[in-house]
């Protein structure tokens, strides 16, 4: 039971590393104190209404940086 446990902790701290090393820049250096990237969209959600079948569409999400850090978007999918 306490390898159990000695295994767990190790996992756990392993994890919080792998997440404190993902928010540095991809320079290597890190955000200063008080400087953070702040995502401001408009709306998360467009409504087309009725569309006939075959119709095609396009909406652009107006996406801003607020922060005084860089915006870094690696990704993004439709919900």
């Amino acid at each position: 039971m306490k390898t159990v446990k000695t295994i767990g902790a190790l996992v756990l701290v392993a994890l919080l590393l792998q997440i404190a090393g993902a928010q540095e820049k991809p320079n290597g250096q890190s955000t200063p104190s008080g400087a953070a990237p702040i995502l401001v969209i408009d709306s998360f959600t467009h409504d087309f209404g009725e569309v006939k079948a075959g119709t095609p569409l396009r909406f652009a999400f107006k996406v801003k940086n607020e922060g005084k850090a860089d915006l870094v978007i690696n990704s993004v999918s439709p919900g």
